[in-house]
């Protein structure tokens, strides 16, 4: 499957930076995903997932902890997820704002393997303040009942999984020709840029539309 795009919602950006909010008066960028399909992006082992199980429309973040506009999302999705019962989300750690958000998101995948990477990730997210250095990551992570000992022990134990989960959503932005975060993979339509509750709710209606329609 190629990646395509809604145009009235996507977003042109050019600069490796946190994406503005979709907009709805700017024309369609052409992926550079030929070789990619959604479903591979889906078969990554270790990429956390939200929702639906046997989901019919599934949300891809990539996305930075110390990304304003990726921090803005996170009410979206939450809220998404709670109204949608065929809808998953699933994030993919995109750590580009340097050594602080590339720690978080480690720590963030490390708590995976105590079943809080949820809690942490939500944690991050609704930080009120930048993640400013390591100290601040682990306090905020703390917060949320995380045992901290162990998440250490499995930073070092896990580390090589968790560098390959780093590397291949890497690999998958550039494919993907993402320009900053949060980039959005919607059931293979790409939206780089942040959207709002209503936007996501219509993006995600189109979605399902379209795949009612008999194929041509």
């Amino acid at each position: 499957m190629l990646f395509r795009q809604f145009a009235a919602l996507a977003a042109s950006v050019v600069a490796l930076s946190a994406c503005g909010p979709a907009d709805a008066e700017a024309p369609a960028r052409t992926p550079v995903a030929a070789e990619y399909g959604f479903a591979d992006l889906l078969r990554d082992p270790g990429t956390p997932r939200a929702g639906a199980v046997d989901a019919d429309v599934t949300v891809i973040m990539y996305a930075d902890y110390n990304c304003g506009y990726c921090k803005r999302m996170e009410p979206v999705l939450a809220n998404a997820l709670k109204s949608d019962r065929r809808l998953a989300v699933v994030h993919k750690e995109w750590p580009i704002f340097g050594d602080v958000s590339e720690h978080a998101a480690r720590v963030a995948l490390a708590a995976n393997y105590q079943g809080r990477y949820e809690a942490v990730h939500r944690a991050f997210m609704l930080s009120p303040t930048r993640l400013a250095d390591k100290a601040m990551v682990e306090t905020v992570a703390k917060q949320t009942g995380l045992d901290w000992p162990r998440l250490t022990r499995d930073l070092k134990t896990h580390g090589r999984d968790i560098d390959a989960i780093l590397k291949r959503n890497e690999r998958e932005a550039m494919l993907l020709d993402l320009q900053g975060t949060p980039g959005l993979v919607i059931n293979g339509y790409l939206v780089p840029g942040a959207l709002n509750d209503d936007q996501l709710k219509t993006l995600v209606q189109k979605v399902r539309a379209a795949q009612k329609k008999p194929a041509a």
